[in-house]
């Protein structure tokens, strides 16, 4: 964690919220705990490299890590909240760009998050404290969104997942507006989608949340990918002249193009979990080409993941955490 983010008020309230109240658990991200890595590729379109001189974006193919991940702060947290609610998940994909730079992005299921500020995210945390009994208090959630009424269209994502059977079945949005550069310096606002190609049935029937573990996404991911190739659709969002960059609570009218930016290949897990857990999916890590908006919340985002990496990486994980480990090993 740099010193500007261990002085930082705002990251340092964020991690005393969530570390009181989304049951971390040292050792752990505060945020995405459960997860799992796997390895592919990222393939262009032509049309893309017209906007950017990104290099991940030429029209070639880039070897990628994806984690896949739950978006609670405990490990232990379900997949399922309920037979008819899925959990938030994310998708944190590292470019491996020719050059040997590496690129981040990380994206959840979410067309939007309740927050647009380090204020509201951290008041929306602390609203959702439980009590003795382990259970959350709707009057708090309710005199949050009294005082902060734009939150609505992001709460109704929050709750809105549907009970998916698959990580292979989520679309995933980046939330926040970036601009691509080209090479003469012009610069072209976009927000960016995964969609999934999932082609057979994607949520889980009442009978199966029933009889399913309460983790059950990463094994049938790694069992979906040991039998074949698992793929998303990039697809950028174009904004025009006037559309906000500022604020990702703020949608783009529907009208906006849309351009298919390339396609995402899980072809493997990862040798290495070891490894994928050490890494820090910062959306802010952009290659030339790509630059950050003026959105306060990523880079909030950016200094909580690295005050997150700070705090685990020196951390012991429970015991009998450990001792599954070397027993799954």
């Amino acid at each position: 964690m740099t010193v500007a983010a261990q002085r930082d008020p705002a990251v340092v309230a964020a991690m005393a919220a969530m570390e009181k109240y989304t049951g971390a658990v040292p050792g752990y991200r505060r945020a995405h705990a459960h997860g799992h890595g796997f390895v592919g590729h990222f393939e262009s379109t032509a049309a893309v490299a017209e906007l950017t001189v990104a290099e991940h974006l030429q029209g070639g193919r880039v070897d990628a890590v994806v984690r896949l991940s739950n978006g609670a702060g405990s490990p232990y947290a379900p997949d399922l909240q309920s037979a008819r609610h899925g959990a938030t998940l994310g998708l944190g994909i590292e470019f491996a760009l020719p050059s040997g730079v590496r690129a981040t992005w990380a994206a959840p299921n979410m067309t939007a998050f309740p927050a647009g500020t380090p204020q509201e995210f951290i008041a929306l945390t602390t609203a959702q404290r439980r009590s003795a009994r382990g259970h959350r208090n709707p009057l708090r959630l309710l005199a949050f969104v009294a005082r902060h009424p734009r939150t609505v269209p992001g709460l109704l994502s929050l709750v809105g997942h549907p009970p998916i059977r698959s990580f292979a079945a989520a679309d995933f949005h980046g939330l926040h507006a970036y601009y691509l550069v080209d090479g003469a310096g012009r610069r072209q606002a976009f927000r960016y989608h995964w969609t999934s190609t999932m082609a057979d049935d994607r949520t889980v029937t009442a009978r199966e949340a029933a009889l399913w573990p309460p983790q059950f996404l990463v094994e049938e991911m790694r069992q979906r990918v040991a039998r074949g190739p698992v793929r998303w659709e990039l697809t950028f969002e174009l904004a025009q002249d006037g559309d906000p960059t500022d604020d990702q609570l703020r949608a783009w009218p529907a009208s906006r193009a849309r351009l298919h930016a390339g396609t995402l290949t899980l072809t493997g897990e990862h040798p290495d979990q070891d490894v994928v857990d050490d890494m820090v999916f910062d959306p802010t890590n952009v290659p030339t080409g790509i630059e950050c908006s003026e959105d306060p919340l990523l880079a909030f985002r950016s200094a909580v993941y690295s005050a997150s990496h700070a705090a685990r990486t020196r951390e012991p994980k429970p015991v009998s955490d450990l001792v599954n480990a070397d027993r799954d090993g």
